[in-house]
């Protein structure tokens, strides 16, 4: 099993279609963590563009360092920092903190 899965729930889209949506990580992997554990088990991400505007949130779950969901979907999209929610508060991974939105 891949030691970790990321799904995309959202992104600035909201209302339109988008192929974003259910976008699964990692790339290629065979046996990834199912949709509803990593909804429920996971820690909720956000990926922010060059203006600090959130492009796309979901779940990552498993063993990961943090920069996987940016490295491997994000930056193809323009996204440059990753953020992840903890206790109503994001934080990069350079421990930089924003009030959750």
């Amino acid at each position: 099993m891949s030691p970790y899965t990321w799904i995309v729930t959202r992104d600035r889209f909201v209302g339109d279609s988008s192929d974003a949506v259910g976008k699964i990580g990692p790339p290629g992997a065979k046996d990834r963590a199912p949709f509803d554990t990593v909804i429920v088990h996971g820690e909720k991400f956000r990926l922010l563009n060059h203006h600090g505007e959130s492009e796309f949130n979901g779940y990552i779950y498993g063993t990961y360092a943090g920069r996987e969901p940016l490295d491997e979907y994000g930056r193809e999209f323009g996204c440059v920092e990753i953020e992840y929610e903890r206790n109503g508060v994001w934080v990069g991974l350079d421990g930089s903190t924003h009030a959750s939105r």
